[in-house]
């Protein structure tokens, strides 16, 4: 489903050149729950952007579902990521003068194949399966910061996204908010066969990961099942 060939980014900082990925090829297959993790600055969430189409890669190939992305022009990128992608990050990202039940359904609005009885069902389908369907009607500012990421989540997924990208969800959660998300990725990937792939610096979380891609220096260090 994923797969990279020598992907490298580089940023320059004046006269110094960093290499925040260098030459890393992996391969993450369709129903997989891949764990990205090393040390801060190794390149984990430089990776993810790149896997994401949200930064573009100094060198090297990406290819998801077939498909070479490096190729694709700025539009067939946020068409590609609105379709096929989703995402969940560590800020949660809502917008806060939306209800909980509009804030999920933004991404299925935006889709030209999906009428407002369609996404309107399948945001209501969605807050059930987190059990948060009786908070819909409610603002951010009325929520937890637990409840904010299963919003998150449940944003991230209305599409049934090919991917979807975690990028340190847990970072602002306390250990029993982090392990109610955790348990919610691993039962969103075991029922419905979602593509996981997250990064993370708690070690505990090795527990939920199918596979690990650790990272040191921008290199691929491991793979740890």
């Amino acid at each position: 489903m994923i797969r990279t060939q020598g992907l490298r980014k580089v940023y320059r900082m004046g006269n110094v050149e960093v290499r925040a990925l260098d030459g890393v090829d992996i391969e993450i297959g369709k129903g997989e729950f891949v764990g990205i993790m090393g040390p801060s600055g190794s390149g984990k969430s430089t990776l993810l952007h790149m896997l994401g189409l949200l930064d573009t890669p100094t060198g090297g190939d990406i290819f998801i579902d077939g498909t070479d992305v490096s190729r694709l022009t700025d539009y067939e990128k946020t068409m590609f990521r609105l379709y096929k992608l989703g995402y969940v990050f560590q800020d949660y990202a809502l917008v806060p003068e939306l209800t909980v039940m509009e804030n999920v359904a933004l991404p299925a609005m935006l889709r030209a194949d999906r009428t407002e009885q369609q996404y309107k069902a399948a945001t209501v389908d969605i807050l059930s399966k987190i059990g948060l369907c009786d908070r819909r009607t409610h603002l951010q500012g009325e929520l937890s910061g637990g409840q904010q990421q299963r919003v998150a989540v449940a944003r991230a997924i209305v599409n049934k996204p090919d991917i979807l990208f975690a990028d340190e969800p847990c970072a602002n959660l306390d250990t029993e908010n982090s392990r109610m998300v955790l348990n919610l990725f691993k039962e969103i990937n075991r029922e419905m066969q979602q593509t996981i792939v997250m990064v993370s610096h708690e070690e505990w979380h090795k527990e939920y990961f199918d596979r690990i891609i650790r990272l040191r220096d921008g290199k691929i260090v491991n793979g740890e099942k």
